[in-house]
């Protein structure tokens, strides 16, 4: 992921500070969310980031996810049976994978990862693009994760991520927000973040967020690379039967 990082700043000319935002916008969140490992740590800032212990130059310790123990769980059933539950019920309109190559060292390019496939499979299924989704849901294992996705979902062109992340669109009031829980890196990471990003797309939906609620949503993305951004899953939820 470090490797990742350093060349997607040297590509677009970007620094430390483009990545940091994304952690300091993930505990913007967090505040948000009772629940959340960082709920009480109270606001980041980017000197907070960069300024932390470095692991793997250009990644600080505060580009880095938490370490949390936790749990998830889905149903799934046939929209007729969803209609009688008891609970308002959150439909899948499409969903994509992809794997792009078998480890880093396989890849022509290591910032061209399968995620692109399976954000363009899972709008196809969905009959929707971009231009659709009320609120995001991106595995952060590491702040660059999250600039790759947005970019890979098409949320961003190719190096302007940042620019969405410093902006008002993606925080609370905004357009498109990202990572309502404060995700992996203020949230909670199992080790399997994927499925919190597949619940927060559910509880929103329903309206059961809380404080972080977005209001007048009908789309939710959910996305999560793995394997050294080697795989990707992207699922597209609505809250219409």
């Amino acid at each position: 992921y470090a490797m990742a990082a350093q060349a997607y700043l040297h590509r677009f000319g970007g620094t430390r500070v483009d990545l940091a935002e994304v952690a300091v916008l993930a505990r913007e969140w967090a505040l948000l969310n009772p629940k959340a490992f960082r709920h009480e740590a109270g606001a980041l800032t980017v000197d907070d980031v960069t300024g932390s212990t470095m692991i793997s130059s250009p990644l600080a310790a505060g580009d880095c996810c938490l370490v949390t123990d936790g749990g998830g769980a889905v149903v799934l059933t046939t929209r007729e049976r969803a209609r009688d539950l008891p609970r308002p019920a959150v439909r899948v309109l499409g969903y994509g994978e992809a794997t792009s190559h078998a480890s880093m060292v396989a890849c022509d390019d290591i910032l061209d990862t399968g995620a692109a496939q399976s954000a363009a499979r899972a709008y196809a299924r969905a009959g929707l693009t971009p231009a659709d989704i009320d609120v995001v849901q991106v595995y952060d294992s590491f702040t660059i994760t999250v600039l790759l996705s947005l970019e890979a979902l098409g949320l961003a062109a190719p190096g302007e991520a940042a620019d969405l992340v410093r902006s008002t669109d993606v925080r609370p009031g905004g357009r498109l927000p990202l990572n309502t829980t404060g995700g992996g890196l203020s949230y909670c990471h199992t080790g399997r973040y994927g499925m919190f990003a597949l619940l927060e797309s559910v509880y929103q939906l329903r309206g059961k967020a809380g404080a972080r609620q977005v209001p007048d949503l009908n789309v939710s993305i959910a996305h999560g690379p793995g394997r050294q951004f080697a795989a990707a899953g992207t699922v597209i939820m609505g809250n219409t039967l």
